[in-house]
């Protein structure tokens, strides 16, 4: 398959950009004393709706037609997408539809709602209520991650960190459907083929590992494969990610359950940020020595969301 060039994710960049946030950088002596590294956490957890999903959502709305646009988009998504999506069309005015599991957590179908968009519980396979509704009403899918145009709006975070850092020598990106790790992981290496780039995967939802495998596409049982990391429980993943994953990323480290509850714990103590779980599994590799770190490397951490709510926060702890 043919992967977008330097230039036309610099273009996706430019034409998002008006519409979401530059998200900062921020570093922590203590932490980089503790680890004996230099890291850096990329804290898109304070995008718009909360997480980076609004990138490639946004881009992949602005390259409908005006007639796909008139009839409205549908999608499916446990939570962060259905965020993005919902607020990306209220945005441009588009009808959405947006079909989520029916154990969704109530504050994030809430937040859905709340963006305009109609959210459609359903407790049977989403994909196929969405190809339903997609037959039935002649909607647009906006995939929450194997599309080309969401995958290089997520690699805009890649360019606006470049901006600010270079000579990096490891990244920690998490992985759900593989879409943001797709787009940061190659441009990352268009930029520095020397780059390590590590993608994170919980134990209970490791799709991608699974597809890496086996060579193909796999499917997953979310239902009985509970995470805390809802955000990362891909049911299947992607045809087009599978290829990026396949040609950029290095390695994919499982982590457990408890790894990201602790990871949750030290970042609220140290960062003074609250990530969700899909967030915090990026740096539980640092913190249980999962991988050989050289003294003083520079390690990006990918801080992808902070959707997690109060009672959730309660039950971790």
């Amino acid at each position: 398959m043919r992967f977008p060039d330097i230039g036309e994710y610099k273009e996706t960049q430019k034409k998002i950009s008006p519409f979401i946030n530059y998200t900062p950088l921020t570093t922590s002596s203590s932490f980089n004393n503790l680890f004996n590294i230099d890291a850096y956490f990329k804290l898109e957890l304070f995008q718009k709706t909360g997480s980076f999903k609004v990138r490639g959502a946004v881009n992949k709305i602005l390259s409908l037609s005006s007639n796909e646009k008139k009839n409205g988009i549908v999608t499916i998504s446990a939570g962060n997408h259905a965020q993005a999506v919902s607020w990306a069309s209220s945005l441009f005015g588009i009808h959405s539809k947006i079909v989520m599991p029916i154990n969704a957590s109530k504050s994030k179908i809430n937040a859905t709602k709340s963006y305009g968009g109609e959210v459609i519980l359903t407790s049977e396979n989403m994909m196929d209520v969405c190809n339903e509704i997609i037959k039935k009403d002649k909607l647009t899918m906006v995939h929450p991650f194997d599309d080309l145009d969401v995958i290089q709006g997520q690699g805009s975070i890649s360019l606006e960190i470049l901006k600010e850092l270079k000579n990096i020598d490891n990244v920690f990106i998490s992985i759900g459907g593989g879409g943001l790790i797709s787009g940061m992981s190659h441009v990352f290496k268009l930029f520095n083929p020397n780059i390590k780039i590590y993608g994170i995967e919980p134990v209970n939802s490791n799709v991608m590992s699974k597809s890496l495998k086996s060579g193909k596409v796999e499917n997953f049982d979310t239902i009985n494969n509970i995470t805390i990391a809802d955000t990362l429980a891909a049911p299947f993943s992607g045809k087009i990610t599978l290829e990026y994953v396949k040609k950029f990323v290095d390695d994919i480290i499982l982590v457990s359950e408890k790894e990201m509850v602790n990871s949750i714990k030290f970042i609220i103590e140290r960062l003074k940020i609250v990530p969700e779980p899909a967030a915090a599994a990026c740096l539980v590799p640092i913190l249980n020595n999962k991988i050989s770190i050289k003294s003083k490397s520079k390690c990006l951490i990918m801080v992808c969301g902070g959707n997690i709510d109060v009672n959730s926060i309660k039950l971790l702890f």
